[in-house]
């Protein structure tokens, strides 16, 4: 199963060091849009800097069906938005504190919930309302359906943040680094276990929040102590780092020190814009992150790796991370359904993006692979092997992001609510819900960018999936177990065989930007299913979806 662990796997620290006045946005990625291509400007006054960024996004999203095994209720199309504020305030540029806060993300337009119950609307009849509220789409209870049955939930409404703050950390420059405190990036750009969430980067959808973490941060340029102070380069975007991190994950309750959850982070990172005439853009970086507790016995260790560079024309990258160590948490929750008895579970999970692309002003070919393990035995005692991309990692607009998100929601809701009832020590069933990362699969992603005239881009792209191991239900195939063997009792998420070919589909992207600081994106995609989203008859629909988006940025 997806237990808990993959939400550790690791961390590269984000830069944002000594000289920002030479300072570019992150450093291009070959599978992301330079979007912003620069960071905020500083605008001075006196000794005090200040730099800001905003950006309002509204998106309307229509799929039929989202449901593709359900007869009724099975549509989906709703309007969410959100305003992110960026701010910084510095001294002399050397001490500096900085925030990220999004207000009304994924609030749904409109007035949405009951009366009396939150989240609570204005008016007792729909026909009354005369005012908005705060709600967002979540995985709920439908009726009075078997809360232990999948099929009782779908989405529904909760109550959403009106403000939420990402990011609140200071920095100070000192003679010999960096020193970074507070809520911060876990990572600098897109990486397949962790995304920055900012900007505009992904190629197909949008980011939400990003992966985020509370953290003291040392960043140094070690190499440039060896050189004359007159030739020592304190810029950012040049040169080999060294990145040490401390984190304090979890700390529940303060009486009580096993239950903290702590990781550090070594990373070494080496950047050069333009290493000659034709090779630009070279990024190697590479890093480790340990993230321990008592409690549970965890021990879990992440490695990871990334090489990218443009030569002429081409342009190629690879980014990985493998997962590897142990953990009791997951068995010792388990157990209450399988009594089976807990023990300590190894992990081995790997994760790999690559990417080749070739860009002419007019066009662009590109092609991507991904590569997320799975785990195809469930029951407590064998290893974790099943890996998740970041969630703002994404791979496509349909497959992953919303249909595979919603079977695994809805058993992750009944999973829940079947483990709160027996008492658990944990809910690491929570994670099986993939919120629209990959995971436990290989693609291939061919696509094509077109560019007529400035301002518009035409892209379009087929996405075709298989999983490593068979897509299955790790929760409710362990409940059916009848007897020493797991094999003839596993089902996939809607209660069909489990199957190994996610299917194929079809995405295009037309943009339009204006002014600047506009920009309108109208998205679609079919989905043609394959055997791994079919139900015990053997049927899964052809789905479809829309999507159209504004986006106003400063």
């Amino acid at each position: 199963m997806r237990p808990f662990v993959l939400f550790l796997s690791a961390a590269i620290a984000t830069l944002s060091l000594l000289d920002s006045r030479e300072a570019r946005a992150n450093p291009p990625e070959p599978w992301s849009d330079a979007d912003p291509d620069a960071p905020p400007t500083r605008l001075a006054l006196g000794d005090f800097g200040f730099r800001g960024g905003a950006e309002y996004r509204a998106n309307l999203l229509t799929i039929q069906p989202l449901a593709l095994n359900d007869e009724i209720n099975k549509q989906a199309s709703w309007i969410e938005h959100r305003l992110r504020l960026d701010g910084t305030v510095d001294y002399i540029d050397k001490v500096k504190i900085t925030t990220s806060i999004d207000a009304l993300d994924g609030v749904l337009w409109g007035d949405n919930g009951d009366l009396g119950r939150a989240p609570e609307s204005s008016s007792g009849a729909n026909i009354n309302s005369k005012n908005v509220n705060s709600a967002q789409l979540c995985m709920g209870n439908t009726g009075a359906g078997n809360p232990f049955d999948p099929s009782s939930y779908s989405f529904t409404n909760c109550p959403a943040d009106t403000f939420f703050i990402r990011r609140l950390y200071g920095d100070i420059v000192t003679p010999v680094g960096l020193f970074r405190i507070g809520r911060q990036a876990t990572t600098a750009g897109s990486a397949v276990a962790l995304n920055d969430g900012d900007g505009r980067h992904n190629r197909f959808g949008f980011a939400n929040r990003g992966n985020s973490v509370d953290r003291v941060l040392f960043a140094t340029k070690p190499l440039e102590a060896f050189k004359p102070k007159g030739q020592r380069d304190t810029s950012e975007s040049n040169g080999a780092f060294l990145i040490l991190a401390y984190d304090r994950v979890v700390a529940d309750q303060p009486q009580i020190l096993n239950d903290d959850v702590h990781q550090y982070v070594t990373a070494v990172r080496y950047l050069a814009p333009e290493l000659n005439r034709k090779v630009k853009d070279v990024e190697l970086r590479a890093f480790h992150a340990y993230r321990w507790d008592v409690r549970n016995d965890t021990h879990i260790n992440a490695f990871g790796f990334r090489a990218a560079a443009r030569f002429m024309d081409l342009y190629a990258g690879v980014d990985a991370t493998a997962i590897v160590g142990k953990t009791r948490e997951v068995s010792e929750a388990l157990r209450v359904i399988t009594n089976d008895p807990a023990q300590s579970q190894a992990v081995r999970q790997l994760g790999i993006r690559g990417v080749v692309r070739y860009d002419r002003p007019k066009f662009s070919l590109y092609l991507e692979g991904d590569y997320a393990s799975g785990d195809s035995d469930p029951q407590v005692g064998t290893p974790l092997t099943q890996f998740n991309f970041a969630p703002d990692s994404n791979v496509g607009l349909l497959m992953f992001k919303h249909t595979l998100a919603y079977q695994t929601g809805r058993v992750a809701a009944a999973a829940t609510e079947l483990l709160k009832s027996l008492k658990a020590p944990t809910i690491p069933v929570e994670s099986v819900a993939t919120n629209g990362a990959f995971t436990n699969a290989i693609a291939f992603f061919p696509q094509v960018d077109v560019r007529p005239v400035e301002n518009l881009l035409v892209r379009g792209g087929v996405l075709v999936a298989w999983s490593p191991a068979p897509v299955l239900d790790p929760i409710f195939s362990q409940q059916r177990r009848d007897g020493v063997s797991i094999e003839d009792d596993l089902q996939n998420f809607v209660g069909g065989k489990p199957g190994n070919f996610y299917g194929t589909e079809l995405d295009l992207r037309v943009q339009y930007r204006m002014y600047e600081h506009f920009a309108f994106d109208l998205e679609g995609a079919i989905l043609f299913p394959g055997n791994a989203f079919k139900n015990a008859d053997g049927y899964a629909a052809r789905s479809t979806l829309m999507q159209a988006r504004t986006t106003f940025f400063f």
